[in-house]
Formats: C-alpha cells, structure tokens, sequence
C-alpha cells in the first residue's frame, strides 16, 4: 500500500484508517475470528470450552461438530442432512470451497473404512 502524493506534503495531519481489514494482519485475524463466531452464536452452535476452535450443534437427531483453524474450517455429522444443514447455513454467509473426503488434518491421518462405517485416527509419522 503506497501512501497518496496529498498525504506526502502534511504527513504528520493525517491519520490512516483501514475501513476493512485486510488478511494477514493481526486485526484481520481477530475480525474473522469475532465475525465467525457470530455466525455459529446465531446457528445455535454451542462453542467449546476446552478448545475454542471447535464448535458444536445437535438439531433433532442431527449432530454436527466444526473445528476451525484460521480460515480452513473442517467439519462432520452425524447424518448426511446435518452435513448439508451446516454447508447451507455457512454458505448463506460465505463462499464455500469442499476439498471431499479429509484424509490429513494437524498431522493426523484419517481413514474411513465405508463397509463397517469405521474411521480409523494415527500419526503415523510420530510413531516410526
């Protein structure tokens, strides 16, 4: 960002004010954080006390779990219309991008075995 020619010649009269933050300053970490978190406060996410990056909802039988880490946000259900529940009520407010099925998260590998509807969790990595 480069400062206008008006603003060169009385430099110590103004003040700059950002009107949006921008991503990757700390300001714009903060904002997203509060701006995310009012959203899961309106969906009737119930937000961890043991980790504030995870948030909760049960809807009828429905069970939805979302964990957020900056700007990625990964989550899972219970039942296939909790899954399109949650995708609807965030993408009424932001733009959604689906990566399909989670194989790698915080160095934890993840594999579904879809004829016994296991998932299996290991680091792999850490044990060798």
């Amino acid at each position: 960002m480069e400062q206008p020619r008006e603003f060169e010649k009385k430099k110590d009269e103004y003040v700059w004010k950002l009107n949006k933050t921008l991503y990757g300053i700390m300001q714009g970490a903060y904002d997203w954080t509060q701006n995310l978190n009012r959203r899961f406060e309106g969906y009737r996410y119930y937000k961890s006390k043991a980790n504030p990056q995870i948030c909760s909802h049960v809807f009828g039988n429905k069970f939805m779990l979302i964990s957020t880490w900056t700007d990625n946000i990964l989550g899972v259900s219970s039942t296939l219309e909790g899954k399109t529940l949650a995708k609807n009520q965030l993408g009424t407010s932001y733009k959604i991008k689906n990566l399909g099925k989670v194989k790698l998260i915080l160095e934890i590998y993840v594999d579904r075995d879809l004829t016994t509807s296991n998932i299996i969790l290991s680091q792999k990595a850490y044990c060798e």
